[in-house]
């Protein structure tokens, strides 16, 4: 009698933890971010409207590169990549405006918007000069990201929303700073990019070339050094920082002392395990001998206001 009252205990006390964070939930619901008529060209244009609780009913980023694309996909139309649309399918920008009936066009002006590819957003005002009543706006990311906050606040009207934007991402960002270790932590860093097909079950494994997003914004500041290009061989292999690499050849050579998982890590452990199956001196690899393998997030700089958190992930990571 006393078990069976010490477990009708345990279950009322579940149940009402259950219905208290519950009603929780339900007091306090995440708020949708507002949809408004317009169409915004730009990753980093978008992701600011995001953070200030505005999508566009369509958009143009680059989904191939920006894993966040996946979610507001599922909210905002995605005509394609900034590039595409303007060199590929000049057509589907005005066509989509025209079907739909939108008047509003908003474009990051960034010369410096793609690593890979020679492009800025502001370009695709072209291909709407036919449209009649189009009013083309921009937000210039040229002068920093502040401003460029500023900016899209004031043309969203959401000024107030943007100073607690700006406040805790400087807040964010002034831990970062804090955090960069003063001696260079010196370690090769190998990063592998994984893509695992449900269908087949086939893996597709990728090697982030040196000279990329992950060696600008984050290994260079902890004094870390890219140990990929021995995966990489000819770099006219190379297709948006990245390089397919078969049965992760090259491996031994490059002799990581890290390797970071980004994508579907599950892909590039199934990897990792037949490679090993195949070769035992690979286990011999410092980042293999010492367990330091780590999944962690990408970043193409598209999710700007995101950067201290996915800064903070490499930097606990390396450090270990």
């Amino acid at each position: 009698m006393r078990k069976t009252r010490v477990l009708l205990s345990v279950f009322c006390l579940s149940a009402f933890l259950v219905f208290c964070l519950a009603a929780g939930v339900w007091a306090n619901p995440v708020k949708a971010p507002e949809k408004i008529k317009a169409v915004m060209v730009g990753d980093r244009l978008v992701d600011i409207s995001r953070s200030l609780g505005v999508l566009p009913e369509a958009m143009s980023v680059r989904c191939s590169t920006w894993p966040m694309c996946k979610e507001l996909r599922l909210a905002s139309q995605v005509l394609g990549c900034p590039k595409c649309i303007v060199t590929k399918k000049p057509k589907v920008l005005p066509n989509y405006m025209k079907q739909h009936g939108i008047t509003r066009l908003i474009l990051e002006n960034n010369d410096n918007f793609c690593l890979y590819r020679n492009i800025n957003p502001a370009g695709t005002a072209k291909l709407v000069r036919d449209l009649p009543g189009v009013q083309v706006e921009y937000v210039d990311f040229n002068k920093g990201l502040i401003p460029a906050i500023e900016q899209t606040a004031k043309l969203l009207g959401k000024e107030v929303q943007a100073r607690q934007v700006i406040a805790s991402y400087n807040e964010r960002m002034a831990k970062v700073e804090k955090s960069i270790p003063k001696q260079k932590l010196g370690l090769r860093v190998l990063i592998l990019n994984g893509v695992y097909s449900d269908a087949t079950g086939k893996t597709f494994i990728r090697v982030e070339a040196p000279g990329g997003y992950t060696d600008q914004y984050i290994l260079e500041p902890l004094g870390c050094t890219n140990a990929g290009a021995p995966m990489v061989g000819d770099e006219s292999r190379i297709s948006k920082g990245h390089a397919m690499t078969a049965r992760l050849r090259g491996m031994a050579e490059a002799n990581p002392d890290v390797i970071v998982l980004t994508g579907d890590a599950f892909a590039v452990q199934l990897a990792l395990r037949a490679a090993q199956e195949k070769n035992s001196d690979l286990s011999k690899i410092p980042a293999l001998a010492n367990g330091a393998v780590y999944s962690l997030p990408l970043y193409t700089d598209s999710s700007v206001l995101e950067y201290p958190e996915v800064f903070t992930r490499w930097a606990t990571a390396l450090k270990q």
